[in-house]
């Protein structure tokens, strides 16, 4: 199970416990099931069932979001980076792509610090106004679409990957067998895809560190100088061939 699954779990029945606990503790509320009052009886009985309600709800719902398949439909309509590590943290499961994910969750971090780094060095030079800002900040966000995109990409192929088949063909070999050999080429093919695709994202943050140290370099610049900078221009190829990155 997950670290943040468990830590749900405990939060979940912790609270359960503290409640019943402060409720029927003669110190707090002292409610009874025996020798009490009717109220007191009353209040009791109801709180013990509501807890078990609230018991096998709340377990069985934190329980089946870790079915495999909730993969499937977590790394379906991702609009932001923000929602993409949500799901990457989700995937954790899928032991074949355990580092390649690890690896995605810190280059969305390292986006996220490099676009706040850009954008505050922009703002010391430029007015959050102007044309020259808006041009800016309107490439870096193409460019944070660009990587939302590839890894949807990944998740998608996360998704639809079978661990446990794969496993199985790797424990027994696939030598002797047609058959076998085909499927271990096809969950090899994901594995590239996944692979390349996490090269990528690197090519993209490379990027990022060209355009943060030229525009350090510069006090001021006019429209065209913008347009002429080599890593605008980097960055609107990237954005034109976005559909590479499906």
């Amino acid at each position: 199970m997950r670290p943040k699954k468990l830590r749900q779990l405990i939060i979940l029945n912790g609270t359960i416990v503290v409640v019943n606990i402060g409720l029927f503790s003669k110190m707090f509320v002292g409610l009874a099931l025996v020798g009490g009052t009717a109220l007191s009886l009353a209040l009791g009985w109801t709180v013990v069932v509501m807890s078990a309600c609230v018991f096998v709800w709340g377990n069985s719902r934190l329980l089946k979001k870790e079915a495999p398949h909730s993969l499937t439909h977590l790394a379906q309509g991702i609009s932001t980076l923000s929602q993409c590590q949500e799901v990457l943290e989700e995937s954790r499961g899928v032991k074949t792509f355990s580092d390649r994910i690890n690896e995605n969750i810190g280059q969305i971090k390292r986006f996220q610090k490099k676009k706040a780094a850009i954008d505050e060095i922009l703002l010391q030079k430029f007015s959050a106004e102007g044309l020259s800002y808006k041009r800016f900040l309107g490439v870096l966000n193409e460019v944070e679409n660009v990587l939302c995109l590839n890894i949807r990409s990944i998740l998608h192929k996360i998704s639809a990957f079978d661990e446990t088949d794969y496993r199985e063909l790797c424990h027994k070999g696939v030598h002797s067998d047609l058959l076998n050999r085909e499927k271990m080429e096809i969950y090899n093919e994901y594995i590239s895809f996944v692979d390349q695709a996490t090269r990528n994202n690197e090519g993209v943050l490379l990027k990022l560190d060209k355009m943060l140290l030229e525009v350090s370099r510069y006090n001021s610049l006019a429209g065209g100088d913008i347009e002429n900078m080599p890593a605008i221009r980097e960055m609107d190829e990237l954005i034109k061939n976005a559909e590479l990155y499906r």
